[in-house]
């Protein structure tokens, strides 16, 4: 059953699809068409990853503060010998590593979500069509994950060496 042409879903499809049909021979048009959308996946992913860590900000520093005082008095209670006051400040310690855990896991999600959607909808698009260079029960995730695992590694790496780089000297020396 295809969607109508002027339901959201049938301009997204329109729009999903056209990459695969950019180049002439069907096997290259199906690997451009999923290199296309895990880029796209991708960066949208990113831009989430992005908004929820803003969002999260305050409540990240709160939580990253906490666990490392808990962490902190627990130890000087055990090097004091207080074993009740270890046990209680590590608990919280613990639960405020947890708190920054679930705030993590947010990220994740706002990182891989895009993934997830545009995996289903390879799969509903392309469900009865032989994979190119793959054996015959094989699907369009055997091509789209590792593309795009591969894409937000590369992109991470990228990142970490543009940190890790010295800023540009742009004065003039006098």
């Amino acid at each position: 059953m295809t969607p109508t042409p002027t339901t959201p879903f049938a301009i997204l499809d329109s729009l999903l699809i056209a990459p695969f049909r950019l180049l002439p021979q069907p096997e290259a048009a199906f690997l451009f068409g999923v290199v296309v959308l895990a880029l796209a996946g991708a960066a949208l992913g990113r831009a989430g990853y992005a908004l929820v860590a803003r969002a999260q900000r305050a409540r990240w520093t709160t939580q990253d503060a906490e666990t490392k005082r808990r962490q902190e008095l627990s130890i000087q209670a055990a090097q004091a010998g207080n074993k009740a006051a270890y046990l209680a400040q590590n608990h919280l310690a613990q639960e405020a590593y947890g708190n920054t855990m679930a705030l993590s896991a947010g990220r994740a999600a706002a990182l891989l979500w895009p993934a997830c959607a545009l995996l289903a909808w390879l799969y509903w698009r392309f469900e009865d069509v032989p994979m190119p260079l793959l054996w015959e029960g094989a699907g369009p995730g055997y091509y789209f994950l590792p593309v795009y695992a591969a894409i937000l590694w590369i992109h991470s790496r990228l990142a970490r060496a543009k940190k890790a780089a010295p800023p540009a000297n742009t004065g003039s020396a006098a």
